[in-house]
């Protein structure tokens, strides 16, 4: 076993109300010259919004709308910007997409990058690592990058304004980073640090305090923010899902959870359902693949159906016959998805056999479950038949 440990990290974290007015001070220290990527939906109301908090400072910037698909081609449209304008300082606003587009041409230019996020629905932005698609829309594969960004700046405001379904799908991704760090501590996986290491102990802290987090506050926080409120939990939700869970999934590794996000993409439309939400999923089917208590077992399955998390394909607006479970099952073991993370030998039969008794075991939890608690945006969103 590798016995070097290492740990990865953004420069630096901030997070608050309003904190996007202060960005010229939180990027002087990077460069003069601040070049703005906004996702297309965010633009003209965040351009300006930026443009006025650039007025009064000696800084100059430029904004751009985001073409909408983290491709090769937009990398290279916005690095030949970059140099043209002798750009100091790239920065993303916006989604996954927008973020992870800025994290690129960043790296490639060797600039420094700032991520503001517009919701809280995945781990990505404190990440080192960067999603790549074709144009249209299909995944080409996922790049490493030499470090986090510089910095991390997270206006809670702005994640408060974000559909609480994103919210909650950061949630359902936040909450396989426990789980996942376990597994890959039991078989002795490398994390996603360089070239991998062994996770350190500040490592599997952070993810313990990740999970421990969500239980304690997601519940509130959900509440709180369906009414307009911006309260101290929503703000350690906010934590939990992008600083906690990025550090955690990054430093730790990823496992079956995530293996089942790898498999569902053979599935007719899952095309729309968010990351998180299909991680969530995924926790239903790693703790199924690991045999994990009864009581335990049922107390998450209770959590995640009283946040709206999916719980089985109904609950993500999929059916799964023989063909497509067949096709999912191979996809999972084609290559690393993240199920050889886990401390047993993992099969094409087992994947099968868990996938199909996670769904079981999840529809039939949530059939249980009293269906007027559950958030309405679940309900909504993908038809699920409660």
């Amino acid at each position: 076993m590798l016995t070097t440990r290492a740990f990865g990290a953004p420069f630096r974290y901030i997070q608050g109300p309003g904190e996007i007015k202060n960005l010229p001070a939180h990027c002087a220290s990077y460069g003069r010259k601040i070049l703005a990527l906004i996702d297309p939906f965010l633009f003209d109301r965040y351009s300006s919004v930026l443009h006025s908090a650039f007025q009064n400072s000696d800084q100059l910037l430029t904004t751009v709308k985001f073409n909408g698909e983290c491709c090769q081609e937009e990398v290279e449209r916005l690095m030949k910007l970059t140099m043209e304008q002798r750009i100091d300082v790239v920065c993303g606003l916006g989604g996954g997409k927008t973020l992870d587009t800025a994290k690129l041409t960043a790296c490639d230019l060797k600039k420094p990058v700032v991520v503001v996020p517009s919701s809280a629905s995945t781990d990505a932005p404190a990440s080192a690592m960067g999603v790549l698609y074709h144009p249209d829309g299909r995944h080409l594969r996922c790049q490493f990058l030499d470090h986090a960004p510089e910095l991390v700046l997270v206006d809670s405001q702005i994640i408060a304004q974000a559909p609480l379904r994103l919210f909650a799908a950061g949630i359902g991704d936040a909450l396989s980073t426990w789980f996942e760090a376990e597994a890959n501590r039991a078989s002795g996986s490398l994390n996603y640090v360089g070239s991998g290491f062994r996770a350190s102990l500040a490592a599997r802290a952070i993810a313990r305090r990740c999970h421990e987090a969500l239980l304690e506050d997601a519940p509130k926080a959900v509440d709180d923010l369906a009414a307009g409120r911006l309260t101290e939990a929503v703000e350690n939700v906010i934590e939990a899902n992008i600083l906690l869970s990025g550090l955690g999934f990054e430093n730790n590794g990823c496992a079956a959870a995530h293996a089942l996000h790898t498999g569902i993409h053979e599935l007719p439309g899952s095309e729309r359902l968010y990351h998180g939400e299909v991680v969530a999923f995924g926790v239903v089917f790693q703790l199924v693949l690991e045999k994990a208590e009864p009581k335990f077992f049922d107390e998450i399955l209770s959590f995640m159906i009283s946040l709206g998390l999916p719980v089985c394909f109904d609950d993500l607006g999929l059916s799964l016959d023989d063909s497509a479970l067949e096709a999912m099952s191979r996809r999972i073991m084609d290559g690393a998805s993240g199920i050889e993370a886990e401390p047993f030998a993992v099969t094409e039969e087992m994947v099968r056999k868990g996938l199909a008794e996670a769904d079981a075991v999840g529809y039939k939890r949530r059939r249980l479950f009293d269906g007027k608690t559950r958030p309405a945006f679940c309900r909504e969103k993908a038809g699920c038949s409660d």
